[in-house]
């Protein structure tokens, strides 16, 4: 009979959900021009656009594959200048990051008044206000990508911004 038990009870933990933080990063650049005209488009960040989850290292310790995914979360955004270190968010009016896979597309952070809420030099830093989305759908896809965009002028010389983003993934069989 305490076989019995043990064995249901391995079963329903074996099946519960499986939770873990999965962590992404990637560096673009903003283009530079002393004229400091509008921006019309941010860079692309690099490791954040056409991400395949089923070759992340946090799912793959996880042994997670896209298909067994329930509820993602992000916990954490920042973006940070990387180069020139001394260089400030002062050309930044406002961000915004969107999730984008197949014809789908949510925004799920925004940051207004950058100016003023980063960090001072060196490598500012800005943290972004979180929305309440969950980005499992973006994430089942076979590709996603975390576009940046917002309002902006160039700033005065080619900028490089690192952008670090955490998830919260709820995950098990379906």
């Amino acid at each position: 009979m305490r076989t019995l038990v043990l064995i249901a009870s391995l079963g329903s933990v074996a099946c519960g959900p499986i939770v873990f933080t999965a962590t992404l990063s990637g560096q673009g650049t903003v283009a530079g021009s002393p004229l400091g005209a509008l921006l019309s488009t941010f860079p692309s960040i690099g490791a954040l656009t056409n991400v395949d989850f089923a070759q992340n290292q946090d799912f793959k310790n996880n042994q997670v594959t896209r298909d067994m995914v329930r509820a993602v979360k992000v916990t954490a955004l920042s973006a940070r200048i990387v180069t020139p270190a001394s260089a400030d968010f002062g050309f930044v009016e406002s961000l915004e990051f969107s999730a984008r896979a197949a014809a789908n597309q949510a925004v799920f952070a925004r940051k207004g008044d950058v100016a003023t809420a980063a960090s001072r030099p060196p490598n500012a830093t800005v943290a972004f206000d979180l929305l309440d989305v969950d980005l499992a759908p973006f994430v089942r896809e076979p590709t996603m990508t975390l576009a940046l965009s917002g309002r902006a002028r160039q700033p005065p010389s080619d900028t490089t911004l690192e952008v670090q983003v955490s998830l919260r993934v709820e995950a098990g069989l379906r």
